[in-house]
Order: structure tokens, then C-alpha cells, then sequence
């Protein structure tokens, strides 16, 4: 292994490296750890690290939206929040719905009409004052998370809403994340390899 490595991977990755390629993977290398408990030192400052780190918002790769981590097309992140085993709902800080997945068995029903609706209007009468509680924790910082969970037609269902805050700490909105729970609370000890059946 030392062998391919001297001879063969370290060669290639010197003949097509670039010095940009060398801080993406300074930048992964905390998350992934070093070998033998050696931690590098600071000595290595890439000479073009400024050009390298673009701000995220100026960010693009052909019809990819560049994130955090990697880059999906505006199609791909459409299917993927449609395939996860979620209902998802986004309000923005105005506390109007702007988003939610259109999965084909959503645990609640929603229709495109309430797009652009106050939130506080999609909810029985009774149960608006917890939705405005939730909002103003979530915008003043008191707290981030509020969670629920009901008995639905047989179905437990967890409900969970999530403040979402920028880099800065401001508040941009309320993730609602909906998902019915019984057949994970079924399981029992382990399945390691997948069965079809």
C-alpha cells in the first residue's frame, strides 16, 4: 500500500492538483481526522485562498446551485425533498408559507393555494396562539426547536419545527418537519444487510 502510494497515487495527484483542490482538502481534513493521532501544523497558507473561498451566494456551477457542501440543480433538490420520508414545510420571516413538499402520501393535506398565506391562517382557531407562541420564541432566540407528537388513525406522528437562522444568527424562518413514526418504533434488534422482501 505505502508502495502505490509513493509510486503511483502521490505522483498523480502532483501532476493534477491544483493549489484550489490542496484547501478543499485542508478544509475536510478536521471532520475526517489524521492518521496515527497526528495533528498538521499551520505553516501551509495556500498563496490564492481568497479566490478559492467565493462567497456562497455568487457561487454557480452551470445550472447548479452551489451549498455548503457540494452542488445540486434546482431539479435534483426538488426531487430530493420529495423523496425524503418527511413532510416539510417552510414559513419565511414574514410568517408566510412559502414551501412544502408534495409528497405522494403526506401525513397532512396542503394545496398550492396556501403559497404566500399567513401560517396563523392555516391553523383551527384553537390552536393559533401555540403557533404565534412558537413564531415569536423562534424570532426573539428564546429557543429553536419545538416538538410534538399525536396519535393519528392508528399512525404515531412526530412534528417538529425547527428555527432557521443565518450565519449571523437572524432569523430567516420556521421549518415544519412532519413524519409518521410507527414502524421505526416497531423495530427490534438489528437488520444489517438489506432484504427485498
Amino acid at each position: 500500500m505505502i508502495y502505490k502510494e509513493e509510486h503511483i497515487l502521490i505522483p498523480m495527484i502532483m501532476e493534477g492538483f491544483e493549489e484550489s483542490n490542496w484547501v478543499s482538502v485542508r478544509d475536510g481534513e478536521e471532520e475526517i481526522g489524521y492518521a496515527f493521532g497526528v495533528t498538521p501544523g499551520t505553516m501551509w497558507k495556500p498563496i490564492s485562498a481568497s479566490d478559492v473561498h467565493i462567497p456562497l451566494e455568487t457561487k454557480s456551477i452551470g445550472d447548479k446551485l452551489n451549498l455548503d457542501v457540494g452542488s445540486l440543480s434546482q431539479k435534483q433538490i426538488n426531487i430530493m425533498l420529495k423523496t425524503l420520508p418527511v413532510d416539510i414545510t417552510f414559513v419565511d420571516d414574514k410568517d408566510e408559507v412559502a414551501y412544502y413538499s408534495d409528497t405522494e402520501d403526506r401525513i397532512f393535506p396542503r394545496s398550492k393555494g396556501i403559497i404566500g398565506r399567513k401560517v396563523q391562517k392555516c391553523h383551527p382557531p384553537d390552536s393559533v396562539h401555540i403557533v404565534e407562541d412558537i413564531l415569536n420564541k423562534f424570532k426573539s432566540g428564546e429557543k429553536d426547536v419545538a416538538e410534538f407528537w399525536i396519535q393519528m388513525e392508528g399512525n404515531f406522528i412526530m412534528i417538529r419545527y425547527f428555527a432557521m437562522r443565518d450565519e449571523e444568527g437572524k432569523y430567516v424562518g420556521t421549518l415544519e418537519v412532519s413524519q409518521e413514526l410507527s414502524r421505526l418504533r416497531a423495530l427490534k434488534g438489528e437488520r444489517r444487510l438489506v432484504q427485498w422482501s
